[in-house]
């Protein structure tokens, strides 16, 4: 896959996965970490990921039974806009995801005011789904502070793969 490296503040971070979209990370604490290097989400990009956040679900339960749930944090600056059956796809997972599996999203993204629209209706959905509210950020680096999230070792793989 022909994709630029990550950028920061995750330029520094060994990469764990590569897909199409750009890149996926599991850090410490219990967090899942996506970069987005597409202006455009497709279905089977969403799909990719989604799976992705379900191998951590499975593979990590009782660690994040302890965590009080999974953090996901969504560095999508670069998206623009994503395909419907992209975004339906977003809303149905986290309406499958079990009450208290996420302790919180972040997604930050572009000030593109068309695309904040799309994240927020696709927020309040989920809230009145019952899962997760959504922070739309538009700098990542202080959520990373906020979680105290940790860049993972050099070596160290996401669960599930190798």
């Amino acid at each position: 896959m022909s994709l630029p490296p990550p950028a920061p503040p995750f330029a520094d971070w060994p990469v764990q996965i590569t897909t199409r979209a750009g890149y996926i990370w599991y850090a410490e604490p219990g967090v899942f970490v996506t970069q987005s290097h597409i202006e455009r989400a497709t279905l089977d990009d969403v799909r990719a990921m989604t799976q992705r956040v379900d191998t951590v679900l499975r593979l990590k339960k009782a660690e994040l039974a302890k965590r009080r749930g999974l953090l996901i944090v969504h560095d999508w600056r670069s998206l623009k806009t994503w395909d419907n059956g992209a975004r339906q796809l977003m809303v149905e997972r986290a309406h499958e995801r079990k009450r208290g599996v996420l302790r919180g999203a972040v997604i930050a993204i572009s000030v593109n005011p068309l695309f904040r629209l799309l994240a927020q209706v696709v927020n309040v959905t989920m809230t009145a789904l019952g899962g997760t509210s959504v922070d739309v950020v538009d700098s990542i680096e202080p959520t990373l502070q906020k979680y105290g999230v940790k860049k993972p070792f050099y070596g160290a793989r996401f669960p599930g793969e190798g």
